[in-house]
């Protein structure tokens, strides 16, 4: 499944909110940790004054509970009393040093008298760094909390109207020319989007208006040259003079004929928008068959031992127009009688109609030629396969059917037809 835009939306907003308080917490912790180096170097020259103003020509120590001080005189050569901090540090010396209990900022000073020794416990410093700290994670917990949401919301605004557009693109049905996209939409991209699909929708109903118009003049100004030929066929039949070698001629010629004539019917049925209800019946799927098959036998009695209607578990009640269920049997079959020296097999099952031959199997560009109604050919694909498939497709679209085939067969071709019906026992 592809990444939705409001999801990117949303990653990249909570990504820019997660960086900023990371980068707000990090300047805060630098801030502080230079606040608290401040504080301590005024507290700890306070404490210089502080002490300098007590020392004496003899050693002595100040212990208080957050300081310890020792005052050296310049002669002193050993002072036993001297705290443990101060011990083996150089002379000045400013740092903080940590013990077992607690940190100090020690600051060792020479002065005209003597040496100072200073040290300040950054406990309480830390503490309210620690409590200071702990607000800020809070603050950026709810900072986050809230962006998340916010990030949701915002996400979800920006991307409404583009799905609203979305859906209302999927909804339009191509059998409803009438239909076109809002174009009330405040943002200029979704009104371009809009503006532009509706044009194109313009233009490609235009073509195939103009197409439709040149099938329809096509169809009809085909009529009178095959009723023409027809007529001449009945007239030569009649006379009776022929050779049998002729006959097989207008024979030929005859079939040819009729082919064209139920093939020009079928276009101009379908190039109309929509069947009419006049047209709309209901039929038995095996009447159907039953009539297409007496059609062909009587056009081709040779063909009687070849087609074998075998029972079946179901007969579908049909309700369409019953022109172009028969169109659609009558090429179905024609075209498996062509594939196959040996016989053709009709059976009605739950899905409609199975009709099995015992050739050598469809050719490939037929089979992509009877699916282009789900999957269009590749740019450039020609119809291979005569016109009778393509009509079988149309025919399948406007009846709303499909077909489908059997992949798991040795041999032959073995086509589902899957119906529409109201199944009767």
């Amino acid at each position: 499944m592809r990444p939705s835009i409001k999801r990117h939306i949303f990653q990249q907003f909570f990504a820019l909110s997660l960086l900023t308080i990371v980068a707000l917490i990090g300047l805060l912790e630098i801030l502080t940790d230079d606040l608290e180096k401040s504080m301590v170097a005024l507290e700890l020259e306070s404490e210089q004054a502080h002490y300098l103003s007590m020392v004496s020509d003899v050693p002595q120590s100040w212990i208080t509970a957050t300081t310890l001080a020792a005052f050296v005189p310049t002669n002193t050569e050993n002072f036993s009393e001297l705290p443990t901090l101060f011990q083996g540090l150089p002379t000045p010396f400013s740092g903080e040093i940590e013990t077992a209990n607690e940190d100090y900022w020690v600051n060792i000073s020479l002065t005209p008298d003597g040496i100072l020794y200073i040290a300040k416990g950054t406990y309480l410093f830390e503490q309210r760094e620690e409590v200071f700290l702990f607000g800020i994670m809070v603050i950026g917990i709810l900072f986050i909390t809230v962006s998340f949401v916010l990030t949701q919301l915002s996400a979800r605004r920006i991307v409404k109207p583009l799905t609203a557009l979305t859906e209302e693109i999927s909804n339009i049905d191509p059998r409803h020319r009438t239909m076109r996209v809002s174009e009330e939409y405040y943002d200029q991209e979704l009104y371009s989007i809009a503006s532009t699909f509706n044009t194109y929708i313009n233009t490609m109903e235009e073509y195939v208006k103009r197409e439709q118009m040149l099938i329809g003049m096509a169809s009809h100004e085909l009529r009178t040259p095959i009723a023409v030929i027809s007529g001449a066929l009945d007239v030569l039949d009649q006379h009776g003079s022929m050779s049998e070698k002729d006959r097989k001629t207008l024979l030929r010629i005859r079939d040819a004929s009729s082919e064209m004539h139920a093939n020009v019917e079928a276009i101009l049925i379908l190039a109309r928008k929509q069947s009419s209800p006049q047209q709309a019946s209901q039929v038995l799927l095996s009447e159907s068959i039953q009539s297409v098959v007496q059609e062909r036998i009587s056009a081709h009695p040779h063909d009687q031992s070849r087609i074998s209607i075998a029972p079946g578990e179901i007969d579908h009640d049909l309700v369409g127009d019953a022109s172009l269920i028969r169109m659609l049997l009558r090429n179905l079959i024609q075209n498996a009688l062509e594939h196959t020296q040996g016989k053709v097999t009709l059976q009605q099952n739950k899905q409609g109609l199975m009709i099995s031959d015992e050739g050598i199997g469809l050719p490939e560009n037929a089979r992509l030629q009877l699916s282009w109604r789900v999957t269009p050919p590749p740019s450039g694909q020609k119809m291979e396969s005569g016109l009778g498939l393509f009509i079988v497709t149309l025919i399948c679209e406007r009846l709303g059917w499909r077909i489908g085939f059997d992949d798991q067969a040795e041999s032959g071709t073995h086509l589902q037809l899957y119906v529409i019906s109201k199944p009767t026992a």
